[in-house]
């Protein structure tokens, strides 16, 4: 016994040895990473955690906080996610059982008969039996070890990463509810503002077709202006319908993000109480490339096709296998003798390729997975730069149509009021007045428009800067199958 454990010793210190030689270590690449946005936004080393920042709560809407919190703890996407990562818990734990021997318990018995049976003891008379009927049992543990040092290593590295990149798709589908919630909530306060214009518009263009008529009527005015007034009317009132169903669209998509039925979605706000202001910082941390899912879940794949290499190169290494017996036995022979006895028996042998041309292609082609990793993290890194320079200046854009459709409203309103002021001077037809009305009614159009534009920049800013999904106060366990 105690050779074998020395035996077992030497064995194993070889295996590690030659492990921590040949295993593969895994650094992150390089990546030059730049120091301003082209919109102009400085990229400053903080340690400052976008992941953890509830962004939305900054417009104190309570019924957006409450969508939010409902569809993070209900959406059917990130109960799948949450699948996925006990499963790859479970395949962790799998991987670093296997440095663990097994154990069997085995036992048996038997019975029967002989005849004709002849006994001689040592220097003693022969005895002789016409018939003789003998029994026994056996029973004992079997343990059982069998392991390739290298390729455990390499398993338990791969479950990891797997483990990790699971944890990241998460976070990656956390992050994309966030977004379609706030985006599908902003548009329907969006479309219930259309709407409510939409028929303002409708009914002014009513109004100024009566007054047309009563001009028709005085034998001022001709039909034609009547006829194109009634085809505004009817085109303008085709849009309803439209924008209904708009509204009953968005209102379904957000409940199958809450994982609800078709329902209304009640709203109290109106889109023009937003306030926009200080929604995007001044500045980004350098931690912001960092904490984005994309980029981890890439990370953690150039990992997995690290470890796969380590798992090709175990190949090469030894495998042994331990086993033996320990238990206890019985035999008798009736009528001549009892005999019981324990007992415990040990093998140990280790076994590796010596001419195996598909495991060196094996390893080829581990490498070649490895290299594709590569630059698909790269090309991730590369395209997480231009996503969020796109997005801050698209920001930044939006901001500044928004502000010139501002001033344009503001000077409908202001022909509006002249309009009204002249007319109450008795300088201006009625109709004029709602044709200046008309004009605000469209400004006011547009103006609903850039704001939902606005919003949705917001929105994609904080998506590209992966804002929110880590907020410890969203975190939830997953829910239990009935």
């Amino acid at each position: 016994m105690k050779k074998f454990s020395q035996i077992l010793t030497v064995i194993m210190s070889l295996g590690l040895g030659a492990c921590a030689f040949l295993a593969p270590s895994y650094q992150r690449p390089q990546v030059d990473a730049p120091t301003r946005t082209k919109s102009g936004l400085p990229i400053e080393s903080s340690n400052e955690d976008y992941s953890k920042l509830e962004w939305w709560k900054k417009m104190d809407d309570p019924v957006l906080n409450q969508l939010i919190t409902q569809a993070l703890a209900n959406n059917n996407q990130i109960q799948m996610a949450q699948g996925n990562i006990m499963q790859a818990q479970a395949q962790l734990k799998a991987a670093q059982y296997s440095w663990l021997p097994t154990l069997s318990a085995m036992g048996g018995g038997f019975t029967g008969n002989a005849w004709g049976t002849n006994f001689t003891p040592e220097g003693g008379s022969s005895t002789s039996m016409a018939n003789t009927n003998f029994s026994g049992y056996y029973g004992g543990f079997v343990p059982n070890y069998t392991l390739n040092i290298f390729a455990n290593i390499n398993q338990t590295r791969l479950a990891h990463a797997s483990l990790d990149m699971k944890n990241a798709a998460m976070s990656a589908t956390r992050l994309s509810v966030i977004g379609q919630v706030s985006g599908a909530y902003f548009m329907l306060l969006g479309q219930k503002k259309q709407l409510q214009l939409q028929q303002e518009m409708v009914s002014d263009l009513q109004k100024l077709a009566e007054l047309q008529k009563v001009q028709i009527q005085a034998g001022a005015s001709d039909a034609s202006m009547l006829a194109i007034l009634q085809q505004q009317i009817t085109t303008n009132q085709a849009k309803l319908p439209q924008i209904e169903d708009s509204i009953a669209q968005t209102e379904n998509a957000l409940q199958v993000l809450l994982s609800k039925n078709p329902a209304t979605v009640a709203t109290r706000n109106d889109i023009d109480n937003l306030n926009l202001e200080s929604m995007v910082p001044a500045n980004l941390p350098s931690t912001i490339l960092k904490n984005r899912p994309d980029i981890m879940m890439a990370e953690d794949n150039l990992r997995m096709a690290n470890a796969n290499i380590g798992l090709a190169d175990s190949m090469f290494f030894p495998t042994i296998s331990l086993t033996g017996l320990a238990g206890g036995a019985s035999t008798a022979l009736s009528g001549l003798f009892s005999v019981t006895s324990g007992f415990w028996a040990g093998q140990a042998a280790a076994a590796m390729p010596i001419l195996n041309a598909a495991s060196y292609e094996q390893v080829k082609a581990a490498k070649g997975g490895y290299y594709v990793a590569y630059y698909d993290y790269m090309q991730t890194v590369q395209t997480a730069f231009a996503n969020v320079d796109n997005t801050l200046t698209n920001q930044q854009k939006m901001n500044q149509a928004y502000a010139v459709t501002v001033q344009a409203k503001n000077s409908a309103q202001k022909y509006y009021t002249i309009t009204i002021a002249k007319f109450n001077a008795g300088a201006k037809d009625r109709r004029d007045v709602i044709g200046a009305k008309l004009d605000v009614d469209m400004a006011n159009i547009q103006l609903n428009q850039a704001k939902m534009q606005q919003l949705d920049s917001i929105v994609q800013v904080y998506q590209a800067l992966a804002g929110g999904y880590n907020a410890e106060s969203n975190l939830s366990a997953p829910r239990k199958i009935s």
